[in-house]
């Protein structure tokens, strides 16, 4: 996070309310004890005060969520402080900015943002949440992300979705999942969801927008995902085309409830 809080139930309380918001009092705290923070409700109200006093949350009807001014005013400060270290800054500006991260939660955290930025999205995934029961409901992360991707389909968001024919097909099988192919039959219906699946070997964990890149590192067909890659920067188109020319050459729907039935 851009200048950490000085009092890590705040900075934790934040990192909450990032992934979803508005959110009462007692849903904060929920969420941060599903994260196995261990922390009392008293805490949690006194924290999201003085967060309210400091003017870094605001408060509406339907609970509390990070103030907007306090996160144009950190990110200006940031980009001023950067300007200070760098006299070639406007070449910074014209070029990506590349962040490593080691733990697959954050991929979901930033995941889950990124579905709320305007725009479409462009997703990958070698088990997909979308539609497998199990793996909508892994982590507390993961269940913001799934219950995200459902609101934004809901609400027309332009949205590309490839996954893996095998693995998926041998979860679904191995599980039992009876209700994973009338999902996707359903899913299938969505003018604004473009779903496809490919071969294991073409799919990586994948997030694309107009600004922002996602992309998972060292998972493979029996191991989750152990690192990532986020790419920012002001043109991903090159990116974009990549992904696109795997998706124009994908399989449709019917063909993987075909591979199923084999």
């Amino acid at each position: 996070m851009v200048f950490p809080l000085e009092n890590s139930t705040k900075e934790n309380i934040i990192r909450v309310l990032s992934v979803s918001w508005p959110m009462t009092a007692i849903k904060v705290w929920h969420a941060m004890e599903k994260k196995n923070q261990k922390i009392t409700y008293k805490a949690v109200f006194k924290a999201l005060n003085e967060l309210l006093k400091d003017k870094k949350l605001e408060k509406t009807q339907d609970g509390y969520k990070i103030s907007e001014e306090w996160l144009k005013t950190t990110a200006n400060t940031a980009l001023e402080i950067l300007r200070g270290y760098n006299t070639k800054y406007d070449q910074i500006q014209t070029s990506v900015n590349i962040t490593g991260y080691k733990f697959s939660d954050e991929f979901y955290r930033i995941l889950t943002v990124m579905l709320q930025s305007p725009g479409e999205i462009r997703l990958a995934a070698k088990t997909p949440a979308l539609f497998i029961k199990s793996e909508a409901t892994s982590s507390f992360l993961r269940q913001q992300y799934y219950n995200t991707l459902s609101r934004q389909i809901q609400k027309n968001k332009k949205i590309y979705y490839l996954f893996s024919t095998e693995l998926t097909a041998k979860l679904i099988k191995q599980q039992k999942d009876k209700t994973a192919i009338d999902k996707l039959k359903k899913l299938e219906k969505c003018n604004n969801l473009q779903i496809r699946h490919v071969p294991l070997s073409a799919v990586l964990a994948l997030a694309i927008t107009k600004s922002t890149a996602l992309i998972g590192l060292g998972s493979t067909a029996n191991a989750g995902l152990v690192g990532f890659i986020k790419i920012d920067g002001p043109d991903l188109n090159e990116i974009e085309r990549l992904y696109d020319l795997i998706f124009a050459n994908a399989y449709s729907i019917n063909n993987f409830i075909q591979y199923i039935k084999k």
